[in-house]
């Protein structure tokens, strides 16, 4: 068993070490946007043999496949409509989509109904090794079957007889990580999404999410930030947040603060209108997006930085009152906004917006007691 220490100098080197056990058939822990898993080739029966003797798996008990985008998931799955939604719709992110299984890989990772499980996670080490290697490699835990989830190797190491340790061939060791839930496993193979198992995040719908509280709206904002924030920022981007009192929208921006790298401490801006902040994102990179776990602060240069603009619309009911605020003449490119109560803006003043910005819809709802249903979209 080989022991290799992750660090952000030397991640090709580690997908290289990776690539090469995975393709001599080796079982290989290795982190995740969640916890740390048990990787293998999906389609080598000779390394599912090896990942079943060590998780101590019973027949007919599936397990899930990382892949890399849409596409190759759909060499492995049948995705129907209300698949094809939950894809579009919460890909990449800490979910396991359930469907329909196209038997091309090991069949000891379906489950006894024919189906298999995929995740497209936020966490681009994963994917970066998925695209390498070319094909589907396994996505279960590193942990013992029955045993709690695992965030560090020596953690995993206190759980492992000697001869559990021999079957692994490699170890990816990179140190102690965030106490992530595992993802959510829906399955989308009926009319409704139904929760096999519930994560960070429960969906109600392919574009809607319950919070059962202020931590989880909170994960709910981190979540979309990191799938419709992408950098360089050209148009600005604005949060139309909607929803009676108390139904979670200033704790939905706060969310919003953190996943942009806000430091201080965002609160509703009732009477001032509107607050502005400093936010971590480079003005200018290479990335695809915001990671909201590993979030990359290199590349940042001289030119300004993007600002977050927070507004409460409250007290505000005409268009005369938006237009004293500059509205919507100051929402300006490389800015992100979020605007509560934004039900009030005029229909002529949101129409001006959208050919500035790009527009997404909120919509907040009590659905019980500390619970919140908030919905998403970009039209409404």
């Amino acid at each position: 068993m080989q022991v290799v220490k992750f660090t952000t100098q030397n991640q090709q080197e580690v997908i290289k070490i990776t690539l090469a056990a995975l393709r001599k058939g080796g079982l290989v822990v290795f982190p995740s946007d969640t916890v740390y898993g048990l990787l293998a080739d999906a389609e080598n029966p000779e390394a599912i043999s090896r990942l079943l003797e060590f998780k101590e798996r019973k027949p007919g008990q599936a397990i899930s496949i990382f892949v890399a985008n849409k596409k190759i998931a759909e060499k492995y799955v049948r995705l129907n409509q209300n698949g094809l939604n939950v894809v579009n719709n919460l890909l990449p992110g800490p979910f396991t989509v359930v469907a329909k299984s196209k038997h091309q890989t090991d069949p000891r990772l379906e489950a006894e109904n024919d189906t298999l499980g995929i995740r497209i996670p936020n966490f681009p080490l994963i994917l970066n090794l998925v695209t390498g290697f070319g094909r589907a490699i396994t996505a279960t835990s590193a942990n013992l079957s029955g045993r709690p989830a695992v965030y560090s190797i020596p953690s995993l190491f206190r759980t492992l007889s000697a001869k559990k340790k021999s079957l692994l061939n490699l170890v990816v060791d990179a140190g102690n990580l965030p106490k992530n839930k595992p993802s959510t496993v829906i399955d989308t193979t009926t009319g409704q999404l139904r929760t096999l198992r519930a994560g960070a995040l429960l969906p109600q719908t392919p574009n809607s999410l319950l919070s059962r509280s202020e931590k989880d709206t909170e994960e709910l904002a981190r979540f979309l930030a990191t799938k419709l924030i992408k950098t360089p920022l050209g148009k600005p981007i604005v949060f139309l947040l909607e929803g009676e009192l108390g139904t979670g929208k200033t704790v939905f921006t706060r969310g919003l603060g953190k996943a942009l790298g806000v430091k201080e401490k965002i609160a509703s801006p009732t009477f001032n209108i509107c607050a502005e902040y400093r936010t971590n994102l480079p003005s200018k990179t290479t990335s695809s997006g915001i990671d909201s776990y590993h979030h990359n602060e290199a590349n940042h240069n001289k030119k300004p930085q993007p600002k977050f603009i927070h507004c409460d619309f409250y007290r505000l009911e005409t268009k005369e009152e938006f237009a004293e605020l500059g509205f919507p003449e100051n929402v300006s490119n490389g800015n992100i906004y979020a605007f509560e109560w934004s039900e009030r803006l005029p229909r002529a003043l949101i129409s001006a917006l959208k050919n500035r910005a790009e527009i997404v819809y909120l919509r907040l709802k009590h659905a019980g007691e500390n619970q919140r249903i908030i919905k998403w979209g970009k039209s409404r």
